[in-house]
C-alpha cells in the first residue's frame, strides 16, 4: 500500500493563527507548498484552509458541528469550497480518559477511531495543561503520537516528532483518504491543544 507523508506547519501564535501545509521532498522535510490555513481565536471556532498565503482560492472550511452526536463534543464539519460536506471528526469524552480519542469520518470511506500510541505522552500532555491554561507550553513541550485505524489497520496518523517545534507530519496510507480533509484535521487538533 502506498504511503504519503504531509507537513503542517504552524507559523504564527497571536490572535490569528497561520499554518503552512506542505508535501513532504522525499527527504523528510516540507517540500512544495499545498495550502495555507488561517484560525482565528474567538468564540466561534471557524478554520479556512486556502490553497495559498495570498488567500487566492479557499479550499476547505471547518465549522463547529450542531447536529447529532457532534454538537455534544464540540465536533466539527468540513466543507469543500462550494459548501459540499467532506466529512466530521470529534473528541470522544468517555473514550479519553487515559489517552485522547477522536472519530473521524470521511463520507464514502468510512469512520475511523484515531486514539494516543502513548499513554505516557497522554499523561504527561494533560499534567501540563492543568498548569497552563492556553495550552501553549504543553503542547510546545510534549509530543505526540495519533493513529487512526479501521478495522485493526492504520489508516493514517498525525504525530509531532519534536519537543519545541510546531510541526505536525500526517502519513496516509489510504489513497481514498481526503487529503484536505486530513490537513483540516491535523490543524484543528493542534489549534485545539487537546491533542
Amino acid at each position: 500500500m502506498p504511503t504519503s507523508i504531509y507537513h503542517v506547519r504552524k507559523t504564527s501564535l497571536g490572535p490569528k493563527r497561520k499554518y503552512r501545509i506542505s508535501a513532504d521532498d522525499g527527504n523528510g522535510r516540507p517540500g512544495k507548498s499545498l495550502g495555507y490555513a488561517e484560525k482565528q481565536l474567538k468564540v466561534s471556532d471557524v478554520l479556512d484552509i486556502y490553497r495559498d498565503e495570498q488567500r487566492s482560492e479557499k479550499l476547505v472550511t471547518v465549522r463547529e458541528s450542531s447536529n447529532g452526536w457532534l454538537a455534544a463534543l464540540t465536533g466539527y464539519e468540513a466543507f469543500d469550497h462550494e459548501g459540499r460536506l467532506l466529512g466530521s471528526f470529534g473528541v470522544l469524552p468517555k473514550k479519553s480518559v487515559g489517552r485522547t480519542t477522536w472519530e473521524f469520518e470521511q463520507r464514502g470511506l468510512g469512520t475511523f477511531t484515531g486514539t494516543e500510541r502513548s499513554v505516557a505522552t497522554a499523561r504527561a500532555r494533560r499534567l501540563l495543561t492543568l498548569f497552563d491554561t492556553v495550552g501553549e507550553i504543553a503542547g510546545a513541550l510534549v509530543k505526540y503520537h495519533f493513529d487512526f485505524v479501521r478495522d485493526g489497520e492504520v489508516v493514517f496518523s498525525i504525530d509531532k516528532p519534536k519537543v519545541f517545534d510546531d510541526w505536525y507530519r500526517l502519513t496516509v496510507h489510504e489513497e481514498a483518504a481526503d487529503r484536505q480533509l486530513l490537513f483540516a484535521l491535523a490543524v484543528t487538533m493542534e489549534a485545539r491543544q487537546r491533542g
